[in-house]
């Protein structure tokens, strides 16, 4: 079969619409490779050519500059930017949860004392969050991996996933690294290493029908032991997108081919960490700080451990982010509080001042890499967390997060000690006692504790209530241990 005659299945078809017959050679590549592993998901970009209108414009937008720092308070600023307000006006009287926000307040003038929103608003509330007028018909539900807490569904629109194009093409401009995109190349890939996650390829019309593949690097999912090493090296990928975890199961490959750079999101990793990585795979680890509720939010300073700050700048002005103290009140330039957020690209979701469980500190003072956008620094994210099974297996806390995501439970904190014992908290919905399903899960993905001892369970109805960040994973085993 020649490349013109290659059909596109009616369901993958329906998700990219805008793929051309390049696109489709690019894709059938993809797919018919004699290395590729066996892929369990179809997905595609959705975007058609109004989209990628859209699309055009947010790049023109990423290319007008910060205000320079020196014509920003020092001091913690009280109210956003006249387009953030703009787009919580126009939100205002659609959203319930808006509503009730913002009845008898001024925006502009009281912002600081507006109510926040957390990660409970989207897993018990998530009905008076959407707006009455959003067009449900094109609503894509995302689910995060549940390393902050319980795993949340997150209602999309398929533009806020696009954008994700765009503000990585500017995180990576700042880092002197340009892709080089088309219908022959494949312009990232995401990896995974998991027992079990979702794998597929699709194109990208928002990168000119360059290829993107999510793929496991767990062995049960190849032809054969080497096979992700060579696909890897054929396709070439021009980026790799992952986490810490995923990224040195990469560097352990042997691949001959080194991206131009790694993106690296979940958690937050040492300087030493990076620095390994970046050895490794031979290309530049970028932190990259995104959550499935906010969309992208910062990237790692270029200038970070040359005399500036383990620092990230914030992306775009079109969310408005603070630090705030446990009663919701901006913190000064430089001192600690939660990240807080309000704003994003989507329709779905307007957040209003939504806590994101992370904290950290906000820099506007001038940064020496020349990029005027705030930093943020001191950012305790999610550290790298790794668990050990009875049978000596390294288990990722996203499978861990897969086997708890049948309960309802509104939080939850797993630990594991050095000598390999695990004790779980976790608060239920309504309340429920399950502790012994909790139990028999863990134990189905862990094993048993030697001597047949039970993995301690504990119903705390008060977890996610006390103030302070949730740390739903620990354990004493280190991804530093792993790679020396």
């Amino acid at each position: 079969m020649s490349d013109a005659t290659f059909e596109l299945p009616a369901a993958l078809r329906e998700r990219q619409p805008s793929i051309d017959a390049a696109g489709a050679a690019n894709l059938r590549r993809m797919v018919e490779h004699p290395d590729a592993p066996r892929w369990n998901h179809v997905a595609g970009d959705r975007l058609d050519a109004a989209d990628l209108e859209w699309l055009r414009a947010l790049r023109e937008r990423l290319r007008t500059p910060w205000p320079a720092p020196e014509q920003r308070a020092t001091s913690a600023p009280s109210t956003p930017s006249a387009s953030v307000l703009a787009w919580l006006a126009g939100r205002a009287t659609q959203s319930p949860h808006l509503r009730a926000a913002l009845r008898g307040r001024d925006a502009e003038h009281e912002f600081a004392t507006l109510p926040t929103m957390s990660r409970e608003d989207l897993a018990l509330r998530i009905g008076e969050v959407v707006p009455d007028d959003a067009p449900l018909d094109e609503m894509l539900v995302y689910s995060t991996a549940g390393t902050t807490g319980h795993p949340l569904r997150v209602p999309q629109h398929r533009r806020g996933v696009a954008a994700y194009l765009a503000l990585v093409e500017h995180a990576l401009a700042r880092w002197g690294v340009t892709l080089e995109l088309g219908p022959d190349r494949v312009g990232a890939v995401l990896l995974g290493a998991q027992r079990e996650t979702v794998t597929y390829p699709c194109v990208l019309s928002g990168w000119d029908q360059a290829g993107f593949a999510k793929l496991n690097l767990d062995a049960a999912g190849w032809p054969d032991a080497d096979a992700p090493r060579r696909y890897l090296d054929d396709l070439a990928p021009e980026l790799l997108t992952s986490d810490p975890l995923s990224l040195s199961a990469f560097a352990q490959l042997g691949c001959r081919h080194r991206p131009k750079a790694a993106l690296s999101t979940a958690v937050a990793m040492s300087p030493a960490l990076r620095e390994r990585l970046r050895e490794r795979i031979g290309a530049p680890v970028i932190d990259w700080y995104s959550l499935t509720e906010t969309g992208p939010i910062a990237y790692l300073c270029p200038a970070a451990g040359a005399g500036e700050p383990e620092a990230m700048h914030l992306l775009s002005t079109d969310l408005y982010v603070e630090a705030v103290d446990e009663d919701g009140r901006p913190v000064a330039d430089g001192e600690r509080g939660e990240i807080t957020v309000t704003g994003g690209r989507n329709p779905f979701v307007p957040l209003l001042r939504y806590r994101t469980g992370d904290w950290g500190a906000l820099l506007r003072r001038p940064c020496r890499c020349g990029d005027p956008a705030p930093r943020l620094v001191e950012l305790l994210g999610r550290a790298p967390v790794l668990f050990r099974a009875t049978d000596g297996a390294i288990v990722n806390p996203v499978d861990v997060s897969r086997q708890l995501r049948p309960y309802p439970l509104v939080a939850h904190e797993l630990e594991q000690a050095a000598d390999g014992r695990c004790s779980l908290r976790y608060r239920a919905f309504a309340g429920e006692e399950l502790a012994d399903d909790l139990r028999r899960a863990l134990e189905g993905l862990l094993g048993e504790r030697p001597g047949g001892a039970a993995i301690d369970v504990l119903h705390d109805p008060t977890l996610a209530t006390r103030p302070g960040k949730i740390l739903p994973y620990r354990s004493a085993l280190t991804l530093e241990s792993l790679l020396a």
